[in-house]
């Protein structure tokens, strides 16, 4: 009789591990086959920016380059004549990445320095109404950012800001969930670092600087990619105060593109796919760079 129970249990143990075994062939399928769906999308990019516009459009479809060439981003760089560049007045992509990089750099810095400063206020600084205030402050995430645009460019018309980067920097320098962000993260700096600073001689800025700052490195991180990036390919803003072809970011260059106002030719789908290819490069970059510090910074995260 034992010997039979063992029998079976050993039968139950085999069906286990082979039913265990068959998800997980499952689970793999399935994650491969999303990964496909996601990837396709970046390399039908990157394949067509290397072809010539009547090859993207061809029958049957080409899923590589049969006349593989470099003449669309010689074309975006104004290396070769091109009606594009023509109608934008000589200016090429390099300028409008240049725009969008000095943008986007002064954006971030100035992101993560209010929001690490507002959140180490809200999380270890005591004064009255700070439960109140961060409440009211994260209330706000719920009011549609679309509800703002007509009194926001009213504000901004009336300050001399239009056809400048003023309004694409400084009226989101500190949002809510950015402050949101290092506050959590603030909490975890322990207070006997803050009050051996205090014997120390250090003010409350001091102790920012000098205590917070060094331990939140792994938040600041995160946050700097999510503030780069959000920055980097926001567009509405842009187009709303921007009327100047030289201020131009490089979103509002491949919205200019994708548009019937290039001239009465076809939208040039070499030109934006090109396009769009160079303006993601910037952020593989940088995910790159900081894969360490913005893994880390998400793992500290989900633990505050």
């Amino acid at each position: 009789m034992h010997v039979a129970n063992t029998h079976q249990d050993r039968v139950k143990r085999k069906g286990r591990r082979r039913r265990l075994a068959l998800g997980r062939v499952f689970t793999h399928i399935v994650l491969f086959i999303a990964l496909l769906a996601f990837l396709f999308p970046f390399y039908w990019m990157i394949t067509s920016s290397l072809k010539p516009q009547a090859d993207i459009f061809s029958m049957p479809i080409k899923f590589w380059p049969t006349r593989p060439t470099l003449d669309n981003y010689l074309e975006l760089l104004g290396l070769i004549p091109s009606v594009v560049i023509d109608g934008l007045g000589g200016h090429t992509i390099a300028r409008f990445i240049l725009n969008s990089t000095i943008i986007a750099i002064v954006y971030t810095l100035g992101a993560i320095f209010l929001a690490s400063l507002a959140g180490y206020a809200f999380a270890k600084i005591r004064f009255k109404g700070r439960n109140a205030l961060f409440i009211f402050m994260l209330a706000t995430m719920m009011i549609p950012a679309s509800v703002g645009l007509i009194p926001n460019y009213i504000i901004i018309a009336k300050l001399g800001w239009v056809n400048t980067w003023l309004p694409l920097i400084i009226p989101s320098l500190a949002t809510p969930f950015n402050v949101f962000w290092m506050r959590q993260y603030t909490t975890s700096v322990p207070d006997e670092m803050l009050e051996a600073a205090k014997i120390d001689g250090c003010g409350p800025f001091g102790i920012y600087w000098r205590v917070v700052l060094p331990v939140v490195k792994p938040g600041l991180a995160a946050l700097a990619i999510f503030a780069f990036m959000s920055n980097w390919n926001a567009f509405m803003v842009p187009l709303i105060y921007l009327n100047k072809t030289e201020l131009y970011t490089l979103p509002l260059f491949l919205g200019f593109l994708n548009s019937s106002s290039v001239s009465s030719r076809p939208v040039p789908f070499h030109l934006v796919f090109a396009g769009s290819f160079l303006s993601v490069l910037p952020i593989l970059a940088i995910f790159v760079l900081a894969q360490r510090h913005f893994v880390a910074g998400l793992t500290a995260g989900s633990l505050k």
